[in-house]
Order: structure tokens, then sequence, then C-alpha cells
């Protein structure tokens, strides 16, 4: 039984140029006729819908080609593909996992917009990539905080000895970068520099503020958290950790929303 490439494929439900793209890297390998036209049969059929179930697996064209030499090479590359699939969706857990902290940050500060709480903190980093005075900073590795998204967050930190100065700065000298928990810097190997921030675990105040522009930032924007540690008798015991939550854009320009917390003594 022989049939023309296009009845082959109305036959499998393929279209006539996937069955020629076949036919070219050598997973089909009809007979040619004295006038150039190929003639398929029942056997290209049956490889057609076999290469079309294993590309179902994500496995690609050229590997499935490469295999066709024993069922031995075919199930080799099953269990290859099985593990892959299996780092996959290692790495969709992840990112769910991520995520569903993500959306806890944001209802934490929708919860606690300008108020204040405690919580029990892990420890975290961060790189600074634009600094308030001296701007944008070369050279800081953020590049590959970047490429780890979601694991990583927008941060932005201000110094401990502006923190604890009594009068305070006029303008935070504030930090922004990249920031993660501990165990996703350690996971992935993030590059940690000269200006890299590490803020232990213990207990942290925090709050949620609004503002048009973060390097514009003061103490009178972080009152409740100034205010909620003198009045416990807190000292501040690092440097501040900060999320940027979202960016609404209004009428009047941006306005971010930014997650502060700071670990206490």
């Amino acid at each position: 039984m022989k049939v023309t490439v296009r009845k082959l494929a109305d036959c499998i439900g393929v279209t006539p140029e996937t069955i020629r793209h076949y036919r070219e890297i050598g997973l089909l390998n009809p007979k040619v006729r004295e006038n150039g036209y190929y003639d398929y049969t029942v056997n290209d059929a049956l490889a057609a819908l076999l290469t079309r179930e294993m590309r179902t697996y994500g496995m690609q064209l050229e590997s499935i080609r490469d295999s066709s030499g024993s069922i031995g090479e075919y199930n080799k590359l099953l269990a290859d593909r099985e593990g892959e699939l299996e780092q996959e969706i290692e790495m969709l857990r992840l990112e769910l996992s991520r995520m569903q902290e993500t959306r806890i940050y944001a209802s934490c500060g929708l919860r606690i917009l300008n108020k204040v709480e405690e919580f029990a903190g892990p420890p975290t980093w961060a790189v600074a990539a634009i600094n308030r005075k001296k701007g944008f900073l070369p050279d800081c590795g953020v590049e590959q905080w970047v490429k780890h998204f979601p694991f990583t967050y927008v941060s932005a930190t201000i110094p401990l000895e502006e923190l604890n100065s009594r009068k305070g700065p006029d303008l935070y000298d504030i930090q922004i970068g990249l920031g993660a928990l501990i165990h996703y810097v350690e996971k992935f190997r993030l590059p940690l520099d000269g200006r890299a921030y590490y803020q232990p675990g213990g207990r942290f105040i925090r709050t949620c503020i609004t503002t048009r522009d973060l390097f514009s930032l003061c103490p009178q924007d972080i009152s409740p958290l100034l205010e909620h540690a003198e009045a416990h008798g807190y000292v501040f015991a690092s440097c501040t950790g900060g999320r940027l939550l979202y960016i609404d854009r209004t009428e009047k320009g941006p306005l971010f929303y930014l997650l502060v917390w700071v670990r206490v003594d």
C-alpha cells in the first residue's frame, strides 16, 4: 500500500510539511518515483505516528532520529527525558512556592500599611546596584541575581548608622538592588561582592510605606518603625531590609509600595 505525502498526512492528522520535514531529517525513508514524487507506506505512517508520540514528551526530533537504531537506545532516550522532566517539575514546585511567598508578602503589605508588626525572620542577603549618592554602581554582579527571579526580589536598604542616629539625616543614603533569602543565595550560588549586605535572622519589626520617590526617604517616612522601637526600648541591630511590592501608576506619577523591616535587640 503506497500513498502520497498529502494522503499520508491526512490519514495520521499532521500537515504535509511535517511529513516532508520528517523525511528531510531522516526519520522517514519513502521510495522515490521516476517523476520525483515519493511513495509512503504503512511503515512510514507508523514511524511518523511514533515520532509524534515521542514529541509529546518534549523530545527533540534529532534525538528521536538518533535513537532509532535499537529499542535500547529508545529506552535510554525515554529515561533521559524522564530525568529532565523531573528537574523541570522540581523547578516549577520551587517557583510555585516562591509565588506563594510573594503573595504572602503582598498581603502583609496591605495588612500593615503604615502600621507595625513584630515577627521572627530568616537571614537574607542583598546586593546594591544603585546608591542615592553615587548613582548606578558598576560590576556589582546584579545580572546573576536578575536571572534568578522569582527567587530574588527588588530590595531597598537603609544603613544601620543612619537608623541609629538620634537626629537622623535629611535623606537616607538608600541602596537599591536585589535581595534573597539565604537558602536561595546558597542554592543558586549568587555572587556576593563588597557591596553585599548580610542580615542575620532574629526578631524583626516591619511596616509597609508608600512613597513617590525611593531616593527621598527620610526618618518621617519610616516613623512607625522608629516610634515602635522607641516605645519598646528596642535597639536596631542591622541595616533595614526592604522589598518593593508594587508600583501604582497614578496620574501624579508612580507610587511605590515598600515593605521595610529591621532586626532589633
